[in-house]
């Protein structure tokens, strides 16, 4: 953006200190909620949105002035770094969430953890010098990206619905003992008892 080395690193500490912010209120409100895929779609799509602007702008460079073209870009970095991160908090929380076992909890994050890895072979690579310094295909990957995790998580969310559905028409139908506890994840009854139990009838967090 045009800026010397100590103005940049100064401007890129107020970013990461929204998106801490951020991350923490979203934390609370889906825990308050007790719903994970409304917050986590939202915030991919803000971020993609951010992350489209920043593209745009940098393709239509020369069609805007220099100094719109740095604000338009600076601001678009606080949403852009806040969704990311906060979509990077809910998938980790919302797989955990909905696994019972210990060993398939620790099991989810060693996934993640291996995909999440993966991302710096392509990410190293999306902002090559010769695309400086304005990295529009670099940009427009990430936003491209960001559509991808909104759209995976709300077919996450259709799946789970129909799962809970269906345990739900069971109990409807008799199939179910409506005696028997039925376990609702994210802290709502006796893990220890259920896991012990083997019963997988869960009402799953969306």
């Amino acid at each position: 953006m045009g800026y010397d080395s100590l103005h940049a690193q100064a401007r890129s500490a107020p970013p990461y200190l929204v998106a801490f912010v951020v991350v923490l209120l979203t934390a609370y409100a889906s825990d308050r909620a007790r719903t994970r895929s409304p917050y986590l779609i939202a915030h991919a799509l803000i971020s993609s949105a951010a992350y489209l602007a920043i593209a745009i702008t940098g393709h239509f460079q020369d069609h805007i002035s220099p100094g719109l073209s740095i604000f338009i870009r600076y601001v678009c970095v606080f949403p852009a770094t806040a969704g990311f991160f906060s979509a990077i908090t809910l998938i980790i929380t919302w797989s955990m969430d909905n696994r019972v076992e210990k060993e398939g909890k620790g099991a989810s994050i060693a996934i993640l953890n291996v995909i999440g890895q993966c991302g710096p072979l392509l990410g190293t690579r999306l902002y090559p010098e010769s695309d400086g310094p304005w990295y529009v295909r670099g940009m427009a990957t990430c936003s491209f990206f960001m559509i991808v995790v909104a759209i995976l998580a709300l077919v996450l969310r259709i799946l789970l619905q129909r799962e809970n559905r269906a345990v739900a028409n069971d109990e409807d139908h008799g199939t179910v003992d409506p005696g028997e506890e039925r376990e609702e994840l994210m802290g709502g009854g006796r893990r220890d008892d259920f896991e012990r139990s083997g019963d997988q009838r869960l009402v799953y967090i969306i």
